[in-house]
């Protein structure tokens, strides 16, 4: 996936001496935390949207691949976005682009058969609309009685996303920085903007882990968000105190069983794909349960996801804004 340059990852210049390493330094520290924040989010997204589609993780993701397909190139210009802020205002179902199977079925690293399957599911419950062209998200789901209970926890998770980038100063944002408020006339815009987001994650965690199937993957990333992986992987992160504690990350290992619980999976599933996990590298077992690899192999991986993630979290801090959705603190 390609993404615009004015949001591509900007590392401090290279060259020698006690300054530029500390300045490398402070960028792998900061996007760490950013990265952190983002698989959060992530995380939060994947688990809201599985409660609407029975807890279907491959539901899931497609749900929010339908919408960005639908109306992605709508939200390509601010102006037009701010027009369609509120829910009531959603783009109407002609303006929408038919999305195609194949496509996102490609786009996630998903079986062809598999991703048919599933959308032909969501069409005959009524989630979904198949015309000629594809399949479409209609503005009468988003606010029917099975989604619209939805919406105040995907803005809380974003207002929370959003205030964490605000604690540790990212993207211009600082302590204090939340959605706008009241965030209802501005929610519809919040919700595709912060959809594709997590869409494009989606994709940069899919590569994370090639070879492996969606479950896997999302057990790496839950592993990871719970034994705070990407903030171990800054070499030199501060003392867990001051803006890490009141981001609320947790540290150590994580049994099996937990991950278990917080995906909603049988535990035997968990664990055959925890054992993949660790046999091809990214976790290892230890006293207490798993953790992440960060081997001379590994951290490689990670830290090019982290730059990836960090681009993505930057442009969709730059489109709520210009949007309206985030207002900054004083």
């Amino acid at each position: 996936m390609r993404l615009s340059p004015h949001v591509a990852d900007r590392e401090a210049p290279a060259g020698s001496g006690w300054a530029t390493g500390r300045n490398d330094a402070m960028t792998r520290i900061q996007r760490a935390k950013v990265a952190w924040l983002c698989v959060r989010l992530q995380l939060a997204y994947v688990e809201i949207t599985r409660g609407l589609v029975d807890g279907d993780l491959v539901s899931s993701l497609l749900v929010p691949a339908i919408l960005d397909a639908n109306v992605g190139h709508l939200d390509a210009d601010p102006d037009i976005s701010r027009r369609h802020q509120a829910l009531d205002a959603a783009y109407p179902d002609e303006l929408r682009r038919p999305a195609n199977a194949l496509s996102i079925a490609q786009f996630l690293d998903l079986p062809r058969e598999t991703a048919r399957a599933k959308l032909t599911g969501m069409v005959a419950s009524g989630l979904l609309r198949r015309t000629q062209a594809g399949y479409i998200l209609p503005a009468a789901t988003l606010v029917s009685d099975g989604f619209l209970p939805s919406i105040p926890r995907y803005l809380d998770a974003l207002d929370g996303f959003i205030s964490g980038l605000g604690l540790i100063r990212a993207f211009g944002l600082r302590p204090g920085s939340r959605l706008a408020h009241p965030v209802w006339p501005v929610a519809w815009a919040a919700m595709r903007l912060s959809t594709a987001h997590v869409l494009r994650e989606t994709a940069y965690t899919r590569e994370l882990t090639p070879g492996m199937n969606l479950t896997a993957c999302y057990i790496l990333l839950t592993v990871s968000q719970s034994v705070g992986g990407q903030l171990r992987l800054a070499s030199q992160m501060p003392a867990r105190g001051g803006v890490l504690a009141a981001l609320g990350p947790t540290f150590g290992p994580v049994r099996g069983a937990a991950v278990a619980a917080r995906l909603g999976l049988p535990e035997e599933t968990v664990r055959r794909h925890l054992k993949q996990l660790v046999e091809a590298g990214y976790l290892c077992r230890v006293r207490g349960g798993y953790d992440v690899v960060h081997d001379a192999e590994m951290e490689p991986v990670w830290r090019t996801f982290e730059k990836r993630v960090q681009a993505n979290a930057r442009q969709l801090i730059w489109r709520l804004t210009t949007t309206g959705v985030v207002l900054t603190a004083d």
